[in-house]
């Protein structure tokens, strides 16, 4: 195999793992080049042939990722039947096709996804039931993608397991690839709830809604912007706290002056 221009091929499910493909697509920028990762949207463009793409594709690919969802096996189509279960279906194709041809074929489970059992599976892609999978799981999202990269890496005979960009990156996000944060980041909800009922309801309504970001991009492995979430529904937080606060002195101004005013009367 190529030592230097080995290509990734993604195949997965749109009706299973369309999100997670794409997470697991913008990790492994990480380690390799763009122009080596095949996923359809990425690599086919408008007007061009989406089989022969393909199949151009899996003749230069050294490695095939399949991406294994939990609707994987059981995904129909519009005639009920399963999709595995036609010999047209490109998800089939595409692995029977890396299979035959001797390509390192990666099972990759996603939220803990068995791998399929082979009666489960058409004869063509039986074997894919033998091959070493890789789990990837929210909690653990970029620490499986480094080894499921440094796998690769191996089987491309590649000895540097460094980020395929590391030397353009500033020491402090180098030092954030190599050592990825784990702690996920407040999501702030709880007081993104209280300052929307007691205090400013459209201001809160908005913290609301970033704090409700915060959880799915940790767990996609989305860290920076997981972060930015949080400290947006903090910072919205705040301000509808102040704004609250601001409301009630001047209800209360408002209500003294009135007393006021009555008295004199």
């Amino acid at each position: 195999m190529p030592n230097t221009n080995g290509t990734i091929f993604i195949n997965y499910r749109k009706d299973d793992s369309n999100w997670n493909a794409l997470a697991l697509y913008n990790e492994l920028q990480k380690y390799f080049d763009k122009s080596r990762l095949f996923k359809d949207f990425n690599a086919i463009q408008p007007g061009d042939d989406f089989v022969l793409s393909i199949e151009q594709a899996l003749s230069k690919c050294d490695v095939l990722l399949v991406v294994i969802g939990r609707q994987w096996l059981q995904v129909r189509n519009s005639n009920n039947i399963r999709r595995l279960d036609d010999p047209d279906d490109y998800v089939r194709i595409e692995i029977a096709t890396a299979l035959e041809r001797g390509i390192q074929v990666i099972p990759v489970l996603f939220d803990n996804t068995p791998i399929p059992a082979p009666q489960q599976l058409p004869d063509n892609l039986k074997a894919l039931s033998r091959r070493q999978a890789i789990e990837i799981n929210p909690n653990g999202f970029e620490d499986a993608v480094k080894r499921l990269a440094v796998a690769i890496k191996k089987v491309l005979k590649e000895d540097d397991y460094a980020p395929a960009n590391a030397n353009h990156l500033k020491s402090d996000e180098t030092k954030t690839l190599n050592n990825p944060p784990l702690t996920k980041p407040d999501n702030y909800l709880v007081w993104a709830i209280i300052t929307t009922l007691f205090c400013c309801l459209p201001l809160g309504i908005v913290s609301i809604l970033h704090a409700g970001k915060v959880d799915n991009l940790y767990s996609s492995g989305q860290y920076e912007a997981a972060k930015q979430e949080s400290a947006k529904a903090k910072q919205w937080a705040v301000y509808a706290a102040i704004t609250g606060v601001v409301l009630y002195i001047l209800y209360f101004i408002v209500l003294a002056l009135g007393s006021a005013y009555t008295t004199n009367y």
